[in-house]
């Protein structure tokens, strides 16, 4: 079951984001104070942003980030699938391809879902190539003034 952000996930979305941005699935280190504003926002209705919970059993198994953004290139909505995460002793049961799932039905409207994978995640790549992703031959560049 997915279900919104709500206060009382604050402490154990937290964790699981610094979980996540020290593994294998993130190429470079982000600081706290972003999972904590990403999760504040997503709280305070920000329409860019939206995060869900992922349970199982009535357990916080994991937890998906997006942003929503247009896009001429795609022709309307366009949906950043910016963090998806399960625990690691809730792998493999199918939450992946359940939050996925959830993800196409909460958008019905959407004309592109795009994420980015680390070249090394390997799980991740492969869940994602059986929900129909494929890899765009760009080079990403950032800019962080």
């Amino acid at each position: 079951m997915l279900r919104d952000f709500s206060q009382k996930d604050r402490d154990e979305v937290l964790a699981m984001a610094a979980d996540f941005y020290t593994g294998p699935g993130v190429l470079h280190i982000i600081p706290p104070a972003h999972f904590a504003a990403a999760f504040d926002e997503c709280l305070a209705g920000n329409p860019y942003t939206r995060g869900f919970v992922i349970e199982k059993d009535g357990v916080l198994s994991g937890y998906m980030l997006l942003s929503l953004t247009y896009s001429s290139e795609a022709g309307g909505l366009t949906v950043l699938l910016e963090e998806l995460y399960i625990k690691p002793s809730c792998r493999g049961g199918g939450l992946g391809h359940e939050a996925l799932s959830f993800l196409f039905s909460a958008y019905p409207q959407a004309k592109r879902f795009r994420l980015e994978v680390a070249p090394d995640n390997l799980r991740a790549k492969e869940l994602y190539a059986r929900e129909g992703f494929t890899e765009l031959p760009y080079i990403q560049m950032i800019l962080e003034p």
